[in-house]
């Protein structure tokens, strides 16, 4: 949205007056010819004005806040038809007219079925072969009039691509009687339309003329006109044609009508006298264009001179378009109109009420079960006759005919749906709800958890074409996709039930072509029909492994059994109840969040027999990456399930030991683990039979050909004690006091519980279950005395690294991991995606740059800022979200602010505004803030990723989202794991690492599941703490990092990376002067007579080679 700067142009005699413009604001003073203009303080304490007040009475009262109504007036500016193209659409227009007016009356009869009026014409009717079956004779009658229709005229259009309606009206004499029967009326208004392009085209001030359809309905087709020099690049111009409104009787297209024969539609000869079966369908395609003039007027009488309409017309048209939704303009005004009518919005409301007042009214329709009507007479067709044969109803200004013939449930449920998230974010006062509302665009992989797609959508047309009762075929007629999609759309409704809360078809059929080409020639040349659902899961009732159905004595039940086929059986449950049921197959969560997919593939082999291989599901693309390869494939949330197990239960035997002097009152988890985020939990496995013992613990042993051992992860804790204030005041005393305290805490929990534990300075592993836990006592007084510094006798208190560095663990990480834990019971698909997100970092080497808890804190932001949408169900679909959260955000001026549970109100929301507002050197880049930071906000990203890394995290965020929409959506790949293999082409030196001695190594990419080789300790042995946290590669960094961190960058990937990437940094190259203190690495040299001195790269490197002995396989150089 680009801002402009009001101009306003003042007399000198009006200079000095209190002139106020239209937003009650006082003129700009003209500026200082004679030098700089002095500031007068004067006028920045005078009252405000009458109108100045009366504007801020009108936002308190109109507009949900004053930034509110300020964005409101920039958009419905910045979307408005520039002035210069009104102008130069008007000429260009008025010569069209002209030139159409002008085209004479044609006394020659043609037979449309035969070619002659085309070769006459030189250009194709736009219509199939298939309504040209019938012998129909056409004659041209002279038009008197060509009229602007739509939103351009009623002055609610779109400048973004603007299409301005011609409408031409067609003289009633051109029909006949029996024209309105077996498609006879659609091919002579295609004749017409033929007519009217063969005369056009050949016009200068037309740059391209084209065929194309009028909602994508295949027997209206219209003309596409791209006029030629600047206008073409502003606006298109559609001319369709319509008939004299007393052409017919409209009683004669009423839903229960036929007006198309079984005979003329399936080719065989007609049996008696039957009519055949109603047509609705084929009737509403007619009634279009008879009831258009009237509709037309109907909405200029009542949106003449109403401006604040006309404005909420925009936004919801705006509001629609960011969405996707397939809901026309036409029908958003003929809303508007409606409300009017029935006085429930007014032109003295503010937009911005009459869209809430919209979308509290859609909210809560039911256009399914109890349609609306335009038309408050009698003597036409009662809405209830209009519901048997629509599956949505709003019944137009002459009550016969139906605007949302062509609607699916799935699209009224959907808008139905964002009206009422749209609600919901106007009454949440914490956020803009301006920006998701009407800036923010919506794609398909954003807005569904699930997409179904067909690889062979003619096969699928000729199964669906094939099994459909004659009566459906009769009343869509030729148009077979419509039949296709509704036929489709019921069969997922009906069984995917409440395990979904949307379910949104998705046709891709726009289609245009040269006006001297028939359908059939221009259907070849590579348009290819595309049909798609769109599913939005429900959280609780997706991943249920059940179906149940009704009693087995039920007349519903055989009902039951014909739609499920053999998957239904009688079952018993624990309730007593014995019902139909159907039972899925999936014992992991990442498979019971596929039941749906499942679902669908059944369904679709026993109606229609389409196999699974001819269908593509958006799902679960990703579902290996969350599982362990060295565990046979074991999903990570049921590792980090056990993990949790065993946690609360060395949670009660810690609270139950006794002999303490100070009792254990409350253990937090502060791992990963504990909120589902670690994606290679501890799996509680001792591969080592003979280990190297020291007490409970093992150590690693130094003979030649031992295995280097299974990289064991530590789940860490906090342990609080009851409240005492006999702590030392001393930090050193203090620590050796928690060290007492956790030698005591070891002793206890192996005489009262027999678990193995070690006891150390700072903490206390403990083995539960096969699984170490690392114990740390925590008070809020050490965070204190961290703090204290005495000064010249003096004491203060002032943050410290070592004081943030305590406080982030003792006292806001269990705060938050209790949060993500809470977040992930809510919405399991958070653990699993961060685990995503986690992998897809380190795979492209950025993991050690972005710290754990900031990647969490972007992924919960996912599921608390939903807005516009809700959160997602499935891990791809949310990964998705976070990478064009990263990748799209200016985080140079936005920030994230995550409260969990609501708790901050607006003053501490403008109090962290404000920090991040006035921080210097954009230090941290990446400010994300929680409820938890207390006076340290952004607490988590204060040191990292610093702003080159997220800039290049960004470039990485962009690349892999464009490589996952064309492979999901154009090339349908189910292996996406490209987007997950790194570039090492940028990077100066390479350490290849030997594979062996790299942990998680069985987990890359291109890895093949195995099951663990653990063993069972021999018999007799006592349990023991294994090696834990040993982690060779992180050794090595840490040491090539302290040593060169001023000459270079490391990158790698921690989960089975075997490749380390150097990258020197950009000053290494330059010269230098010798200094005693800045003298490391440096190598004399000779330039013009005088010894400088330069980085020596080729002796880091060998370093590097030297430090990774036994480690480094090779070293590569990449030359530039």
């Amino acid at each position: 949205m680009v801002k402009r700067e009001l101009k306003n142009s003042v007399s000198e005699d009006e200079a000095g007056s209190d002139i106020v413009n239209d937003n009650g604001k006082r003129l700009a003073e003209p500026a200082n010819k004679d030098g700089p203009k002095r500031l007068k303080t004067k006028s920045l304490y005078r009252q405000p004005t009458a109108n100045e007040l009366n504007r801020l009475q009108e936002t308190e009262n109109l507009f949900n806040s004053n930034l509110f109504r300020l964005q409101v007036e920039e958009v419905l500016q910045e979307v408005s038809v520039k002035e210069k193209t009104v102008k130069r659409f008007q000429e260009w227009y008025n010569n069209l007219k002209t030139y159409l007016l002008s085209i004479p009356e044609d006394t020659t009869k043609y037979d449309l079925t035969e070619k002659s009026f085309e070769k006459c014409l030189k250009v194709k009717l736009p219509v199939s072969n298939e309504v040209r079956k019938t012998k129909v004779v056409f004659r041209f009658h002279k038009f008197t009039d060509v009229g602007i229709v739509g939103s351009y005229t009623l002055g609610c259009s779109i400048n973004s691509k603007l299409i301005v309606d011609l409408q031409i009206t067609v003289p009633a004499e051109t029909f006949t009687k029996n024209d309105s029967v077996n498609y006879k009326y659609h091919l002579k208004r295609s004749a017409y339309l033929a007519y009217i392009a063969s005369h056009i085209s050949k016009l200068e001030s037309i740059q391209e003329i084209k065929y194309t359809y009028l909602n994508n309905c295949t027997t209206k087709p219209l003309i596409y006109i791209k006029p030629s020099g600047k206008l073409g690049n502003n606006l298109l111009v559609h001319v369709n044609i319509v008939c004299d409104d007393e052409t017919y009787k409209l009683h004669r297209f009423s839903p229960s009508r036929n007006n198309l024969r079984e005979s003329w539609l399936f080719s065989t000869e007609q049996e008696g006298t039957e009519i055949g079966p109603p047509t609705p369908y084929y009737n509403s395609s007619i009634l279009t264009d008879l009831t258009a003039l009237e509709n037309q007027t109907f909405l200029n009488e009542t949106l003449i001179n109403k401006e604040n309409l006309k404005q909420a017309i925009v936004l919801l048209k705006i509001w629609v378009r960011q969405r996707n939704l397939k809901v026309s303009g036409h029908v958003i005004s003929l809303l508007i109109a409606y409300l009017v009518q029935a006085k429930r919005i007014n032109n003295i409301m503010s937009s911005y009420q009459i869209v809430r007042n919209v979308w509290i009214y859609l909210k809560s329709s039911e256009w399914d079960k109890n349609g609306i009507s335009l038309y408050k007479g009698q003597g036409t067709p009662s809405v209830e006759e209009f519901h048997t044969h629509f599956p949505i109803v709003f019944l137009d200004k002459t009550g016969y005919y139906n605007t949302c013939w062509q609607m699916c449930k799935g699209t009224y449920y959907a808008l139905r749906r964002e009206s009422g998230l749209a609600v919901d974010m106007l009454d949440n006062g914490k956020i803009n709800s301006f920006i998701p509302l009407f800036m923010t665009p919506v794609t398909v992989l954003m807005q569904f958890d699930h997409i179904l797609r067909f690889k062979n959508l003619p096969k699928l047309k000729e199964s669906i074409l094939d099994k459909a009762p004659k009566s459906r075929k009769v009343n869509y007629g030729l148009d077979q996709l419509a039949l296709v999609t509704d036929t489709l759309y019921n069969l997922l409704s009906k069984g995917l039930g409440d395990r979904v809360d949307l379910i949104l078809q998705i046709v891709e059929a726009d289609f245009s072509w040269p006006v001297t080409k028939t359908v059939k020639n221009a259907r070849k040349d590579g348009y290819v029909e595309k049909l798609s659902f769109g599913l939005i899961l429900n959280p609780e009732n997706a991943i249920n492994i059940v179906d149940k159905g009704p009693p087995a004595n039920l007349p519903e039940a055989e009902e039951f059994r014909a739609f499920w086929g053999d998957k239904s059986e009688l079952r018993r449950f624990q309730d007593g109840s014995i019902t139909e049921a159907c039972v899925w197959d999936a014992s992991t969560l990442a498979e019971r969040r596929s039941i749906s997919r499942q679902i669908v593939d059944y369904l679709l082999h026993l109606k229609y027999d389409i196999p699974a291989t001819e269908l593509y599901h958006i799902c679960s693309q990703l579902n290996d990456l969350t599982a362990r390869k060295s565990a046979n494939c074991q999903q990570m949330e049921e590792s980090a399930l056990s993990v949790l197990q065993a946690f609360d239960e060395l949670r009660r035997d810690l609270r139950a030991l006794s002999q303490l002097p100070l009792d254990i009152s409350a253990v937090y988890g502060i791992s990963p683990v504990f909120s589902y985020c670690e994606p290679f939990p501890a799996l509680g496995l001792n591969l080592d039979r003979n280990p190297r013992r020291r007490a409970h613990a093992s150590l690693i042993k130094e003979l030649h050909n031992t295995r280097l051992p299974e990289y064991t992860p530590v789940n860490k804790a906090i342990v609080e004690l009851s409240h005492s204030g006999k702590w030392p005041g001393d930090i050193e005393a203090f620590r050796c006091l928690k060290a007492a305290f956790h030698v005591q805490i070891a002793e206890r929990l192996n005489k009262q519980f027999s678990l193995p534990a070690h006891a150390h300075d700072s903490h206390v592993d403990v083995l539960k279950n096969g699984l170490v836990f690392r114990l740390q006592v925590a008070h809020a007084k050490e965070v204190t005395l961290l703090r204290r510094d005495v000064q010249r006798g003096v004491v203060k208190f002032a943050e410290s690294e070592d004081s943030v560095s305590l406080q982030c663990e003792t006292v806001i990480l269990p705060r938050l991991r209790g949060a993500l834990h809470g977040l992930h019971q809510k919405q399991p698909a958070f653990g699993p995606t961060v685990c995503l997100l986690l992998r897809w970092l380190s795979c492209h080497l950025l993991g050690d740059h972005w710290p754990r808890s900031v990647a969490e804190l972007l992924v919960a932001a996912v599921f608390t800022h939903h807005a516009p949408l809700r959160p997602p169900a499935q891990p791809v679909s949310a990964l998705y979200r976070v990478l064009k959260l990263l990748g799209n955000t200016d985080w140079t001026s936005q920030m994230l602010l995550l409260d969990f549970n609501d708790d901050m109100s607006r003053e501490d929301i403008a109090e962290v505004e404000r920090k991040f507002n006035s921080r210097e050197d954009q230090t941290p880049y990446l400010f994300i803030a929680t409820a938890y930071d207390g006076d340290l906000p952004s607490v988590w990203s204060r040191r990292s990723p610093t702003k080159q890394v997220v800039l290049r995290t960004q470039q990485i965020a962009k690349a892999t989202l464009a490589y996952l929409e064309k492979a999901l959506l154009e090339d349908m790949e189910d292996n996406i794991l490209p987007a997950f293999v790194p570039s090492l082409s940028g990077y100066d030196v390479l350490l290849r690492l030997q594979r062996g001695l790299v942990p998680h190594c069985s987990e890359r990419l291109d890895s093949r599941p195995r099951r663990p080789r653990a063993e069972p300790p021999p018999e007799g042995a006592p349990p023991v703490i294994p090696v834990v946290e040993f982690h060779p590669v992180d050794r090595y960094l840490e040491e090539l990092r302290s040593a060169y961190s001023e000459f270079a960058l490391f990158f790698h990937d921690r989960y089975g990376g075997d490749v380390i990437a150097v990258l020197w940094k950009p000053d290494i190259q330059e010269l230098k002067d010798f200094q005693i203190l800045n003298a490391k690495a440096l190598k004399q040299i000779t330039v013009d007579g005088e010894t400088k001195y330069k980085v020596n790269i080729e002796a880091i490197i060998e370093d590097f080679r030297i430090i990774g002995t036994g480690l480094v396989k090779e070293v590569t150089i990449n030359s530039k």
